[in-house]
């Protein structure tokens, strides 16, 4: 068993190679295959870094009997909810409908042509209080097949049928929408922008965030507050405050890991102290320019050098464990360590007993609330007065037995250090570091995603520059090189071409689809890179990757998502399409896409010596924006913490449609500074001293080669400025020029 996952792309497949159960990958053959026996399909979803993954694969799916059972009443189907996000979306909807609940694993029934008939997540292998054990579920379905078909194919097509009206219910958001009206502030755009802070800071949860526990971090919304912190009027102090508080919590606590750097994927206490300990890619390829962003724009010095050093930390996780060899960056670390003898313990790399603190830094720890540390421990340095970790939840009998300081604990700041607190904080964490790398890792999962790859492109490209740090820009260059030779197939005429999803091992699965995210993302991080390289070569690959997406997933003006290029996944949604209009933990798609219209418009009108939206077609990609943000309004006081990604790309148009800013002359400090400011405003082209302008004319510095700056936006040019602060007034309005960016 297990030959047909055995070499998969997917770890998540592989890991479950060595099992009895009959495995088949999702596809053509494993549906055919349900058909010709005449039994149903099991569709078992989930990914590599999952640990209730793991904790039902161990339990149930290695359970050789269990396993006979299932291959001889079903066919059984591993899905990688990474590699099918389709497939992944419509079994989630089914789970939900189900059972009000979703999450991973995720365990769906399905009638060979596809139409769900039973879903749930994590069945434990014996039965528990209001739970059924796995081997009852599928008897069930089992008993319901050979005798009660017909009450299994009533509920197949009433359940479709809900599923159909659920996706016309989002497709009615982009159809019945009035395209997003636009403005500067005070406009109708900005009283509604300003009305979704308002809304953010009344829900937002005290201990951070806009949820109660599970806390995941509300990446997008993020990105909203601070854009809106930029340029929003009155509404600005709120946005800033609250987007400060969020992240001061976010980076304090045991979510950031402030040893290897890099977040794990959500903290499942209220407090932020303990972690999944999986890091994924999409979480942190959106958190590093999130943190590059705050860390210029935050007033608050400590609290924008906590978000430098975030960012910097993302920057080392990315390149020293999810850069593979063949260019691209992995998807995942796993939530679980296997220890030698087999076991899996979550945290297990992560987290230090306070007697393996002591042993490594010399000095008596605190057991971080398991009792209050006394002065003379204080005396051991500054980290023992800033931990404030928390033991694991109890995974075994006895375990609250142990001696409080042989109890693991997560690392996490009781507050935000000084900036004289950071050398000594840095150099502990670089002895923590030391001795965790001589522990079992978690395994990697080292497929590349192309969406995720091409956000992680965009952040490190506007972090390079926010950030001053070129290595950040070498890393981008280095994954898009890879992205656009591997993953990025030309057409025969050089016009088209095709993006494919997965890659591994430098080789592209071609039977796995890009969706609209990975177009739009990789679009994005080659628009970022081509801002800030100044190599415009990255704009062009960027033109035909967008322009491909339109004719992929655009209908008369209308968006649409890929799955009618998959049977089973419109049979379970009734025959319906659907494109997602609110974020998940990756910003919803048509957002990107808007996102990506948005600089491309800019540099269209920009790139022509007449400046005429018209003529360029820069307005036909604004229409689409505006269409593809219709649903803002109508979201705004409902639920814009669902937004974020619309609502950040919304702000942007406070100030017009794009941005282009030439440097002339100055010192390096100032000029770096300005191309700083330039990106926070998220300029669509950068120029520099002695290039040729849109016009044909080279933008000259001032007397004594004193420094000039040449912006133009939505087709008009402004009077040349010579200093930072009216640059700042110009684009950037909301920057407190007093605070951390300065």
């Amino acid at each position: 068993m297990g030959q047909r996952i055995a070499s998969s792309a997917s770890a998540y497949l592989r890991q479950h190679s060595h099992q009895a159960v009959d495995w088949w990958p999702y596809g053509d053959e494993a549906f055919a295959e349900a058909a010709a026996r005449d039994i149903p399909v099991f569709l078992s979803i989930g990914y590599a870094a999952c640990h209730w993954c793991h904790v039902m694969s161990k339990e149930s799916f290695d359970d050789p009997s269990l396993a006979a059972y299932l291959n001889e009443h079903f066919v059984p189907i591993k899905v990688d909810r990474e590699e099918h996000p389709a497939v992944d979306a419509a079994c989630m909807a089914v789970t939900q409908t189900l059972t009000g609940a979703g999450g991973w694993p995720m365990s769906v029934f399905s009638l060979p042509d596809g139409r769900a008939i039973h879903a749930g997540t994590y069945f434990p292998a014996v039965p528990r209080a209001g739970s059924a054990s796995f081997r009852q579920v599928l008897e069930a379905v089992q008993d319901a097949w050979e005798n009660r078909r017909d009450g299994l194919e009533l509920q197949a097509a009433t359940l479709a049928e809900h599923l159909c009206s659920m996706a016309g219910g989002q497709a009615k958001m982009f159809s019945r929408a009035l395209p997003l009206p636009t403005g500067s502030n005070g406009s109708q755009l900005g009283q509604l922008l300003s009305a979704a802070v308002r809304k953010l800071v009344e829900i937002a949860d005290p201990t951070g965030g806009f949820s109660p526990a599970p806390k995941f971090p509300p990446s997008s919304v993020l990105d909203f507050l601070l854009r809106a912190g930029l340029g929003l009027g009155p509404a600005a102090t709120q946005a800033t405050l609250l987007a400060s508080k969020t992240l001061e919590t976010m980076a304090c606590g045991a979510l950031a890991d402030h040893v290897g750097g890099g977040f794990a994927r959500y903290c499942v206490d209220p407090g932020w102290k303990i972690p999944h300990f999986e890091k994924m890619l999409y979480d942190n390829a959106q958190l590093l320019g999130i943190h590059a962003r705050a860390a210029v724009q935050l007033p608050e010095g400590q609290i924008a050098e906590l978000c430098r050093v975030s960012a910097v930390g993302i920057h080392q996780w990315l390149a020293d464990e999810m850069l593979l060899p063949s260019g691209g960056f992995a998807s995942s670390l796993d939530a679980d360590t296997v220890m030698p003898d087999g076991s899996h313990h979550e945290g297990a790399t992560y987290t230090f007993t306070p007697a393996e603190a002591e042993r490594i830094l010399g000095g008596p720890a605190p057991d971080s609330g398991l009792a209050s540390p006394g002065p003379a421990q204080r005396k051991a340095g500054v980290f023992w007065d800033l931990w404030d970790g928390a033991p694991l939840p109890e995974k075994a009998p006895g375990q609250a037995a142990l001696a409080t300081d042989k109890v693991p604990l997560t690392v996490a700041l009781s507050r935000t250090p000084t900036l004289l607190q950071w050398p000594d904080l840095s150099r502990t964490f670089t002895r923590l570091a030391a001795e965790r790398a001589k522990r079992v890792q978690p395994g990697r999962d080292d497929k590349v995603v192309v969406g995720w790859n091409g956000l992680a492109i965009a952040s490190l490209a506007e972090a390079s520059v926010l950030l001053h740090e070129p290595r950040m820009l070498e890393l981008a260059l280095t994954v898009a090189s890879y992205l656009h030779r591997v993953h990025w197939e030309p057409g025969n005429d050089g016009s088209g071409g095709v993006l494919h999803r997965i890659s591994h091992d430098g080789v592209v699965n071609a039977s796995i689809d890009a969706v609209l995210e990975d177009y739009a993302g990789v679009a994005l991080g080659f628009q970022a890179l081509g801002v800030a390289s100044g190599d415009k070569t990255w704009f062009e690959r960027a033109d035909k990757i967008l322009s491909t997406a339109l004719e992929l997933f655009m209908d008369d003006g209308m968006p649409r998502d890929n799955t009618a290029s998959d049977p089973r996944v419109r049979a379970m949604r009734g025959g319906a399409s659907s494109a997602e209009a609110l974020d998940d933990a990756v910003p919803a798609a048509t957002s990107l896409l808007a996102a990506a219209l948005l600089n491309r418009a800019g540099r269209r009108e920009l790139d022509t010596e007449v400046r005429d939206p018209a003529a360029t077609g820069s307005q036909d990609d604004l229409d689409l924006v505006r269409m593809l943000l219709g649903f803002v309004p109508a979201i705004v006081q409902r639920a814009p913490q669902a937004a974020g990604a619309a609502l950040a790309v919304a702000s942007r148009f406070l100030h017009g449609s794009g941005t282009e800013l030439a440097i002339a002359g100055g010192t390096e400090a100032d000029r770096r500074a300005a191309v700083g400011l330039g990106v926070l405003a998220g300029v669509a082209q950068l120029g520099d001293s002695g290039e040729t302008g849109t016009r044909g004319s080279t933008y000259p510095a001032g007397p004594q080669g004193q420094l000039r700056l040449y912006v133009c936006r939505a087709g008009i040019c402004h009077a040349p400025v010579s200093d930072l602060p009216s640059l700042a007034a110009l684009i950037v309005p909301g920057l407190d020029r007093g605070g951390a960016s300065s």
